[in-house]
């Protein structure tokens, strides 16, 4: 019925909406997040290993830099090294996740 609730058993649709419940194999469904999370963890070891040589670029930057240079370049590098200090954080917040959540199953393997 056009103009119903979307609360009802038609979901505003005007015609019933089915749940399709599709068989799957619960060892298959695991083997195939176990690949997807590897990849995902490959991908966030490199972006890490990335930001933590442009870390230490900045850094030696900074320091070979004097107090007498431009002050604003400096802070703006501070800044930028803090940022890249952030992203390394989450980065390896996100890896410790996947390392935690598939360590058995990879463990298996």
């Amino acid at each position: 019925m056009p103009g119903k609730s979307a609360s009802g058993p038609n979901l505003g649709y005007g015609f019933d909406v089915a749940t399709p419940t599709v068989p799957f194999d619960y060892a298959e469904k695991q083997a195939s997040d176990s690949l997807q999370a590897r990849y995902f963890r490959g991908a966030l070891v490199d972006q890490r290993a990335l930001i933590a040589a442009e870390l230490v670029r900045q850094t030696r930057k900074l320091n070979g830099m004097s107090t007498r240079s431009d002050a604003l370049a400096i802070s703006r590098l501070r800044r930028d090294i803090r940022a890249n200090e952030t992203e390394v954080r989450d980065l390896d917040r996100m890896i410790a996740a996947l390392d935690h959540r598939f360590a058995a199953i990879w463990a298996d393997r």
